[in-house]
Parts: C-alpha cells; sequence; structure tokens
C-alpha cells in the first residue's frame, strides 16, 4: 500500500479541485494484505464498522452541527457501501457525542484540528471502528471538503465540515480510504494521446502527459460532487468488492475477441471485462457507464451524454491502490473539474501505447459490444539481421518497430552499430519479418515479410539500404510459428527457409536462387519446445545452422552439415530468455567468425570464437611496439573509457574507447615519456573534476600531469621525490575510502604502501596495507572487479595465475579470490572498470607478445565469463 498522498512525479493537482484529503497512518495502515507481486490477498471487506459520531463546537465557532444529518450520512454511506460489496460491509452509529466543546480552532489546519478532538476524546483505532467528527466550519483547511486517516483493519477518523449537499458524497469516498483505496485520477496529455506508457526513471515516455488528481468524475473516489457515482472495477478488483464474480478476467489477450459488457452500475455477473496487455503487461478495465444503480444520476436532465457509454481504466497511475481512467480525448479538460467525455461510444477505437485494439462495436441503455485485437506479432518490435543491407561490406541490424516503421542500424567498425534511420514505414501488416542475405540472386541482401492472412512477400534489397519492388512469393505460410532464413542449408548453393509449424514440425524450403522455392521438405519435430529460432551461421561448428532458445532460457546450437539436415546439437547458454530478439550467423566483430546478437531491453553483442561464445576477443593488434599500456579512466571527456600506450620511442598515445569495446582513431597527447620509469593513471587527483596522470622519473622525483578533462595537458607539477625505492606504483582510486584518489607503492621486499592523496594534489602520512606482495611481477589497480563498490586491486604470479584483492573500502582486503593462469602471456595488462564494453561490466584488456590486444569481459561479481559488448 503506498504512503500518504501520490508520491509519483508524474501527478498533479488542479487547484480548485473539490476534494477531501487523506492519510493513511504509518506503517500496517492498509487493511489489504500484498503478496509479493503486489496483487491483493485479502477476501475483502465484511463486517460493520461501528462509528464514533460526533459533532464538534470548536473554541472561536460554536455554531450548532445537526447530530440527526450527520447521521444520515453515515447511513447514506453504509448503504453505499452494502451495494457495492453486496452486503458485506456496514457502518452503524453505536456511540454519539453532540456539541463537544473542543480547544480546536477554526484557523487550525485541519490535521491539527482532528488531533487535537481524538486526544481530547481519548480515542484509539481498533479494527472495524471509525471515529467521525463534523465542525462548524463551510470548509477544512485548504478548502478541503473532508479529511480522512487510515489506520488499517478498516478503521480510520474521518473529519467533516459543516453538512452540504457534499456531505454523503464525501464522506462514502472517506470509507472508501478507509478500505484501502485511493483516488480515481485521469491522463491528461498535451497531445491527446489515448495512453502512453512510462520511462525507466518511472515518468511517462509523452513529456506532455501527467495524471490527473481526483480526474474521474464518474467514480466515487474522484473529485467530490452531489452523486455516489459506483466505484470503478479497478477498485472492486483491488479490495475484493461484491460477491467476486462481477469482472470477467480474460487474462493476456490473445488474437481477436468480442466480449459483452452490461451496465456497471448494476448487479449482473462477469459484466465487466478486464485484460492484459500482450506486451506491456499492464492491466485493463472495462465497463459500461449507463444509468443504473449508483449510476442512475448520468440519465439525469442535462448530465453529459459523453459520461456514458464504455469507460477505460487501469490499476494504479499515481499509487498502487489507485485508478486511471483513459478518456477518448486526453487532452486536458477545461471544464470546472467535471468532464464531460469519459466513455468512449460506438465505432471509436482505444489503442493502447502498444498497440492492443479495443473497438466500441455497439453501445445502448443495457449492453455493449466490444472487439479486443490482440496480434502481439503486429505491434511488436522484430529485430532480425540481413548481413550488409547497405553494401558496406559490414553485417547491420534491421528492426521493425512497434509503430511499423523500419529502422536500420548500420554496421560500424570497432563493434559497433550506427545510430537507427528509417527505411520504411507501414509494416506492421506483417506478423513476421526477417532477413537473408540474397534469396533472388541478385547478390544483395533481402528481407522476406508474412502477413497475418499468410502471404509471404520477398522485398528485394538494392544494396544500397533500400528496395525494389516487392514480389508475393507464397501463399499459405499463416500456420508456421516461427520463420528464419538460415543461409544455404542443403549447400545447393541458394539460400533457404526454414518454417516451425505449431505440431512442432521443422520444414526446409529450398530456394531456387532466383526468387522462389522448390518442393518443401519435412526435417525435424518437437521445435515446439522452443520459443525462438535464429540464424547461426557457423557458429558451434558445422555449416549455416540454427540457434533455438527453449523456454527456460537455454541457447542451443544445431550446426547444419551442409546436405539439408543437422549435426548435434550443444547448449551454449543459459539465461537467453533475457535476451529478446536473437540475431545470429553474421560476423559483427569483423573477424570472420559468426557472433550472436541480443536485442533485449538492451543490445548486447556476444562474439563467437568458431565453435562457441568467446572467453577473449582480439581488438587490436600491433601492440608489442608499446613498452607499457594502461587504462586511462574518460581521459577525453567523452564518457567512454580510453586506454593510453606508450611507444618504446616515448610517444604517448591515446586510444579513445568507442564504448563497445573499440577504439575510435588514435591520438598522440606527448612525447618523451620514457624518461619515466613508470606512469599512473590517477584519477581526479588534484581535485578540478579532471583525470590526471602520475609520473615517476629515475631519480624518484614524482610528477602530477594535469588535464583539461579533453585529452590535453596542463602545466605539470612536482609533487613528491624519493618514490625510486617502489618497484611498483599503481592508481587504484579512492582506495581508503575517503572520497580522494589514492597511490599505492610496492617495493622490493614486498611490502605494499597506501599514499592517501588529499584531494588537492598532495598526500597525507602513508600507511603500510600488505607484506609479501613480491610473490607478483605485475600489480595493477582492477576498478570494482567484484561490484561491492569499493575499489579492488588485481596482481599476477610468476606462474601466470591472476588474483583478486577486493578491497574493504577503508585500506585494506577482503579475502583474495584466484581468476585464472596464463596471464604470464601479456606483456601489459589494464583493467579498464566498467565503461570499456558498454555493458556495465567491468573489463580487463591484456597485450600479448604477439602484439595481439585481447578484451575479457568481467561479471561484475569478481569473475571472468564470455566477451559481450554493446554495439550500440
Amino acid at each position: 500500500m503506498p504512503v500518504p498522498g501520490p508520491d509519483n512525479p508524474n501527478v498533479r493537482f488542479v487547484e480548485g479541485t473539490p476534494h477531501s484529503d487523506h492519510t493513511f497512518e504509518g506503517p500496517g495502515a492498509s487493511p489489504l494484505d500484498t503478496a509479493p507481486d503486489n496483487t491483493v490477498a485479502a477476501t475483502g471487506p465484511s463486517g460493520d464498522i461501528r462509528v464514533r459520531l460526533v459533532t464538534a463546537k470548536l473554541a472561536d465557532n460554536g455554531n450548532p452541527v445537526s447530530m440527526a444529518g450527520a447521521e444520515k450520512a453515515v447511513v447514506s454511506t453504509s448503504n453505499y457501501w452494502k451495494a457495492m460489496t453486496d452486503n458485506k460491509l456496514s457502518m452503524t452509529v453505536n456511540s454519539r457525542v453532540e456539541g463537544f466543546q473542543s480547544k480546536a480552532r477554526s484557523t487550525d489546519s485541519y490535521g491539527t484540528i482532528i488531533s487535537t478532538i481524538t486526544s481530547e476524546l481519548q480515542w484509539s483505532a481498533s479494527p472495524y471502528t471509525a471515529l467521525v467528527i463534523f465542525i462548524p466550519t463551510s470548509t477544512l483547511s485548504g478548502n478541503a471538503l473532508g479529511a480522512g486517516y487510515s489506520s488499517g483493519a478498516y478503521s480510520g477518523r474521518v473529519l467533516m465540515p459543516q453538512l452540504s449537499n457534499f456531505s454523503n458524497n464525501v464522506m462514502s469516498h472517506e470509507f472508501g480510504h478507509v478500505i484501502g483505496l485511493m483516488h480515481a485520477d485521469a491522463l491528461q496529455c498535451g497531445s491527446g494521446a489515448s495512453d502512453v506508457g512510462v520511462n525507466s526513471d518511472g515518468r511517462f515516455t509523452d513529456p506532455s502527459c501527467y495524471i490527473r488528481e481526483y480526474g474521474d468524475t464518474t467514480d466515487l473516489m474522484g473529485a467530490a460532487q452531489y452523486a455516489q457515482p459506483v466505484v470503478s472495477s479497478t477498485f472492486w478488483d483491488y479490495a475484493r468488492l461484491g460477491r467476486g464474480d462481477e469482472i470477467r478476467d480474460v487474462g493476456v489477450a490473445t488474437g481477436v475477441k468480442s466480449y459483452t459488457l452490461k451496465p456497471w452500475g448494476g448487479t449482473d455477473a462477469q459484466r465487466a471485462i478486464k485484460f492484459t496487455d500482450p506486451i506491456s503487461k499492464e492491466v485493463y478495465y472495462l465497463e459500461l457507464r449507463e444509468p443504473a444503480g449508483y449510476d442512475s444520476y448520468l440519465g439525469d436532465a442535462g448530465r453529459p451524454q459523453g459520461n456514458m457509454g464504455v469507460k477505460v481504466v487501469q490499476r494504479g497511475g499515481a499509487t498502487i491502490a489507485s485508478s486511471l481512467i483513459l478518456m477518448p480525448s486526453t487532452v486536458p479538460f477545461t471544464e470546472p473539474y467535471y468532464a464531460k467525455n469519459h466513455a468512449w461510444q460506438a465505432g471509436s477505437t482505444f489503442t493502447t501505447y502498444t498497440g492492443t485494439q479495443v473497438t466500441i462495436n455497439a453501445v445502448s441503455k443495457t449492453s455493449a459490444s466490444v472487439t479486443i485485437n490482440a496480434d502481439v506479432n503486429l505491434k511488436t518490435r522484430i529485430s532480425f539481421s540481413a548481413g550488409d543491407f547497405d553494401g558496406d561490406k559490414l553485417a547491420d541490424v534491421i528492426s521493425r518497430e512497434a509503430d511499423g516503421s523500419l529502422v536500420l542500424f548500420a554496421g560500424l567498425p570497432g563493434n559497433r552499430l550506427e545510430d537507427p534511420v528509417r527505411i520504411g514505414s507501414g509494416w506492421d501488416i506483417f506478423n513476421s519479418v526477417f532477413g537473408t542475405s540474397d534469396f533472388n540472386g541478385d547478390g544483395f541482401a533481402d528481407i522476406m515479410a508474412r502477413a497475418s492472412d499468410g502471404t509471404l512477400w520477398l522485398y528485394p534489397g538494392n544494396g544500397k539500404g533500400g528496395f525494389l519492388p516487392r514480389a508475393q512469393i507464397g501463399v499459405g505460410w499463416q500456420s508456421f510459428t516461427k520463420l528464419v532464413a538460415p543461409g544455404d542449408f542443403n549447400g545447393d548453393g541458394w539460400n533457404d527457409v526454414i518454417a516451425a509449424d505449431s505440431e512442432g514440425l521443422l520444414w526446409l524450403y529450398p530456394g531456387n536462387g532466383s526468387g522462389g522455392f522448390l518442393a518443401r521438405i519435412r526435417i525435424g519435430q518437437g521445435w515446439d519446445m522452443f520459443t525462438s529460432l535464429a540464424p547461426a551461421g557457423t557458429f558451434g561448428g558445422g555449416s549455416a545452422g540454427l540457434l533455438a532458445r527453449s523456454a527456460d532460457g537455454t541457447l542451443f546450437s544445431y550446426p547444419g552439415d551442409g546436405k539439408g539436415s543437422f549435426l548435434p546439437r550443444s547448449a551454449v547458454g543459459s539465461g537467453w530468455n533475457l535476451a529478446g530478439d536473437i540475431m545470429g550467423g553474421q560476423d559483427f566483430t569483423g573477424d570472420r567468425i559468426a557472433d550472436v546478437l541480443g536485442n533485449g531491453s538492451a543490445m548486447t553483442l556476444y562474439p563467437g570464437d568458431g565453435s562457441g561464445f568467446a572467453d577473449r576477443l582480439t581488438i587490436g593488434i600491433g601492440w608489442n611496439q608499446f613498452s607499457q599500456v594502461w587504462e586511462a579512466g574518460d581521459f577525453d571527456g567523452d564518457g567512454v573509457a580510453d586506454i593510453l600506450a606508450r611507444a618504446t620511442n616515448g610517444v604517448l598515445w591515446l586510444y579513445p574507447g568507442n564504448g563497445s569495446g573499440g577504439f575510435l582513431p588514435r591520438v598522440q597527447v606527448g612525447s618523451g615519456w620514457n624518461v619515466f620509469t613508470s606512469v599512473v593513471s590517477a584519477g581526479d587527483f588534484d581535485g578540478d573534476a579532471h583525470p590526471d596522470l602520475v609520473a615517476r622519473a629515475s631519480d624518484g622525483s614524482l610528477w602530477l600531469y594535469p588535464t583539461d578533462g579533453k585529452a590535453q595537458f596542463l602545466a605539470r607539477k612536482q609533487i613528491g621525490e624519493g618514490w625510486q625505492g617502489f618497484t611498483q606504483l599503481l592508481a587504484p582510486g579512492d582506495f581508503t575510502g575517503d572520497g580522494r584518489a589514492d597511490i599505492v607503492g610496492q617495493t622490493a621486499d614486498g611490502v605494499l604502501w597506501v599514499y592517501p592523496g588529499n584531494g588537492a594534489g598532495g598526500f597525507l602520512a602513508r600507511k603500510q596495507i600488505g607484506t609479501g606482495w613480491d610473490m607478483f611481477n605485475l600489480v595493477l589497480q582492477a576498478g570494482d572487479f567484484n561490484g561491492d563498490g569499493k575499489e579492488d586491486l588485481l596482481g599476477r604470479a610468476s606462474d601466470g595465475g591472476l588474483w583478486l584483492y577486493p578491497g574493504n573500502g577503508s585500506g585494506g582486503f577482503l579475502a583474495r579470490l584466484y581468476l585464472g593462469s596464463g596471464w604470464n602471456m601479456f606483456s601489459s595488462i589494464a583493467a579498464l572498470g566498467n565503461g570499456f564494453t558498454g555493458t556495465g561490466d567491468p573489463s580487463v584488456v591484456g597485450a600479448a607478445g604477439d602484439g595481439t590486444l585481447l578484451l575479457y569481459s568481467g561479471t561484475g561479481a569478481g569473475q571472468f565469463k564470455p566477451v559481450s559488448l554493446n554495439p550500440r
């Protein structure tokens, strides 16, 4: 249950709205138990809430409040909630205090007034009890028409002003809070959007949208009014009101299905529809609002006709206990607090922001017919690769977006993809879109697309990122659940298509080399166990094959035998149910080996090594020209980790990272650096918010080289002398936990010392932090390699074993961890933090003796894993 007041960045309150205020009082105030998935586990209210009814006089206002009138408001509230709960919940006045003289004043806040009177009466909450207080003011502070405090267990307090035409509505509203409900709000968008999603920050993706608190005025929990509208089906479902059969939950919407609604204000079973959007998994409710029961007011003369019809509403919005109406027009309504067009009329169509459509077929006083169209494959994003689609000899990615647009992510050198460019629209008529390297024999990559009627279309590529005229190449393809173009599967030199049907049968449709097919061949069964199929190319060995993902997230490689069958399969990974669309069969890294690309919440590239996923990736050659290679942090200020390399002739080179495990063109940033025996990246050592280098000369003098944050050096400064006694220097960042960058030095006898930085380019007193480090021929900073938020060190032993020494955040270490052997092949090793590959995981590079630069990916938990990159 949410905390008091909608603490939501999307919510706005329109000043002047007739309303009452509400607070849940402290932990456990909600009467509704919630399960871990936030579904309500309670069976709903059942019992009589015993009301202590008080009419009070204030210290500065002794006007009377009619006890009889106050009792009528309680009776009206009880009758309302009896109707809403199938007579399971009622309110009865069991004690009265008439004309109680309080010390509270009318100028006090309503919070002060109710607290004062509660204390004076010595009232305390217990299950199924309520304290209701009327005072003789016309409104409460802030122009509120009432205020309620829920104590949990169907208990609470209500403060009401002088009796008015609003009293019955407001009192019933406050007891809605007592049973766990929040407010009935409305979506308002300057764009008029029917529905809108939220981004990772919880804000609407359409910045013109907001939640108007109390904006649903066809709901008791909306703005105060003279009528007492029926509480919406969202609240009904949330609080488990009524009999339990009033709402028909059709689950996740699939296909195209029609339903009948009966007036929500009536008493019929299954009179409303609840469905889950197949893409967003958000839940929507459909109600027919016509004059019936407590909605009879809708038929009064002068009432807006636009408030009768089909209402679309969601649970949640401002809080999990709120509701959100989605009106035909979400442009902020200009009427004074009461909208005139809540409902959707016959012939109109509501569309969720993911594309599911609700068409209102017919509306009458007694029923409505609605059709939910949820062919998820028409609106979901479908990402695939057709190889080199734009003619630059680099593999590209194409995506059919939910809005029907087709976008091209052109391949770039260095494991990257270009920003998307729109190359088509109207592709939402297809429920399957996939790429093939060249199907019609003209040498250019092509795209195939299947319409919902089963027709199959070929969109020949023109070799420049566009299309030639399309051609229909098949009918009757609607029976297939998965379509994939694996390349030349049967070895005849022409590209083929493989299709899986709902019975799990796998069919090969051999291409004829000119845009058509030869007779199909059955090549397997039991393939309905897989949720996704993708081309594998030569990934996993063999010739053109398939990648298949099972429901538990296991990824299997089915290598082709080059003759139209498969070699034995192998499991090549787990956890792939989070990868989204899987694209394989292409070389995205430029090493002539097939890779796999996943497009889930983010694009992630998994390089192959010819038999599976690569544990390391070659990202450079010729690096044996350097005497030292080390991490530079974000040296050029573009937000991506970089590498510095010092050549044997003293030239200093910056290799800017491209954010995907590769480099932009290198830049010379200095010369004469061969005078130094050690150079380290010290982070922001002098406190100017820019990265610095620290270098030691042969005479032991220590120099600080500040930068301007854009790869240019400022005037150097000497910051020490006598440092020739250290065999190794490293800069592990803030190793002591004081917020300042530090330097660590190792002496020949294996003693490790930390020199805490003072944040201004100097040092505090040094501290010994270890002994025995002479067992390592290389010690280096590791960044936060194990993901605990503290700086770590790496040590390479003479036998090539690599060890992680996790920092404890205060200048010491936790238990060391062995990371692997064979690391003595590298002349230089650098840990690059989590900004080099774009995946958020730490990485390490090593310059081998033959000059290759190899990249290793960390798990973020202190181990290595197969390399993963974010090509965006």
